[in-house]
């Protein structure tokens, strides 16, 4: 198994996966922009059952475009978002990719929310896109 491990800028939050991510996928929901400050956030979802977080995180809960309350988690120190949660799936956090220690590790499967996409985002077009997921 790919030791999927990682941590915030300053160290302060960290993480690491008991399994491999269920899910890879690139979002492009108004939200996830606005998190990243670009075009899209790179995520990978686990069960938080197979993941052990340690330090503190502070989440901001909004409305995702679909509706569902989705809580985004960041480190009170450096501010750097490392994972979310949603009301839709209850148990799963999704994890932004660059927070890896590897990110080569993230292979991303499919595009979500490509209804939202900015012209100027390139993403692989070989990727799967759902424009409202």
């Amino acid at each position: 198994m790919r030791l999927f491990k990682g941590n915030c800028i300053c160290g302060a939050v960290k993480y690491e996966l008991n399994s491999e991510p269920r899910l890879s996928f690139l979002c492009q929901c108004r939200q996830c922009q606005r998190i990243t400050g670009t075009g899209h956030s790179a995520e990978f979802a686990a069960t938080s059952k197979d993941t052990v977080v340690s330090g503190e995180l502070k989440f901001y809960e909004l409305t995702a475009d679909n509706g569902n309350t989705v809580s985004s988690g960041f480190c009170p120190t450096c501010g750097n978002p490392v994972l979310k949660k949603s009301s839709s799936y209850p148990g799963i956090l999704f994890f932004h990719a660059a927070t890896l220690e590897d990110p080569g590790l993230f292979k991303p499967q499919q595009v979500f929310w490509g209804a939202s996409h900015q012209l100027w985002d390139f993403v692989n077009p070989d990727l799967e896109v759902n424009e409202y997921t």
